[in-house]
């Protein structure tokens, strides 16, 4: 590692970003967050707009609304926001990184495992291996959306900056159950994406999604990070890299290692057309239909996961105290 940097990240306050800015400031560096209030190491969209970027070394770009928020029901004005929020963003970065007369050395875009699309597969058919270098395996509004969302990133002069283009799995981080008198328990914090199953978990109404054939892509929150420091610290990384675990699970095996290491039984399959009803046809693909996504480039830079499989992952992450 050099001297120390000044790291933008737009978006700094979800999930990723918080544990990136730990790991950052831990080692000396010095970030700022562009997020929608203004405070202490922080600016916002509007001063992005008026102003510009100030000077830095590093653009990272997390922002934009969860497609999964399950607190939003999925409607034409919330599908409008989802998009906005990513695309209309990830432009304005784009062009207050390119009209710096110094820019910033390395831009790194962010984006979905989503961008391969889902296809229904034979009776039979195994699924195909998607890396860095594959086209989408079929088109749904996810894919597109992840497309239009790397195409406003490509926007940036690459004759100037490094770019740097991650496509993320699900983010595994680390969850707590604490109980207390036998079988009565307390639901614990989380975060990444075990919020959105540990509460029926916890009251014993753990399921499998659908079939649960479908392939999970998944990383550890310490690999992603991980991830970014690497590509951070590296000169010769530039493009696509897949920041996925290299040993993808099946819905089934996921939540059969989850509900092992929380110690909560597996009682039923959340039938499709439920998920399609709570989630929305459009996004439903997300959670019944996967991808096998390797993380090829990734590899070949010489990133070490630290967490390459899933039982490894949960053994760290799924935490019970007493």
């Amino acid at each position: 590692m050099g001297a120390s940097r000044h790291i933008v990240i737009g978006g700094g306050s979800g999930f990723i970003g918080r544990a990136l800015t730990a790991a950052l400031r831990q080692r000396g560096d010095r970030v700022t967050w562009i997020s929608r209030q203004a405070g202490e190491d922080r600016i916002t969209w509007d001063h992005v707009k008026t102003h510009g970027l100030p000077d830095c070394d590093v653009v990272v770009n997390f922002a934009g609304q969860h497609i999964l928020d399950m607190s939003r029901r999925w409607t034409e004005s919330y599908r409008d926001e989802v998009i906005n929020s990513r695309i209309e963003t990830t432009r304005l970065l784009v062009e207050a990184i390119n009209a710096k007369t110094t820019p910033p050395d390395v831009f790194v875009s962010t984006a979905g495992k989503c961008f391969y699309g889902t296809r229904e597969l034979a009776s039979g058919e195994a699924p195909p291996e998607l890396d860095e270098y594959s086209e989408p395996m079929g088109m749904d509004f996810p894919a597109e959306l992840v497309s239009q969302w790397e195409a406003a990133a490509d926007g940036v002069d690459h004759s100037r900056i490094r770019h740097i283009k991650l496509r993320i799995g699900v983010v595994l981080g680390a969850i707590d159950r604490k109980s207390y008198i036998t079988k009565f328990w307390r639901i614990g914090r989380a975060r990444g994406f075990l919020p959105i199953i540990r509460l029926p978990f916890c009251l014993g109404l753990g399921a499998v999604i659908g079939k649960g054939t479908q392939i999970f892509p998944w990383i550890h929150i310490d690999d992603m990070v991980g991830i970014l420091l690497y590509t951070l610290d590296n000169a010769e990384t530039e493009g696509k890299y897949n920041a996925v675990a290299p040993n993808a699970v099946t819905n089934r095996e996921f939540t059969e290692s989850f509900s092992k290491y929380l110690k909560r039984p597996i009682i039923w399959s959340v039938p499709e057309w439920l998920v399609k009803r709570v989630v929305g046809e459009e996004r439903s693909s997300i959670l019944l239909r996967g991808q096998l996504v390797k993380p090829r480039r990734t590899i070949e830079a010489g990133y070490v996961f630290k967490y390459p499989d899933i039982d490894t992952a949960m053994a760290d992450l799924v935490q019970i105290t007493f």
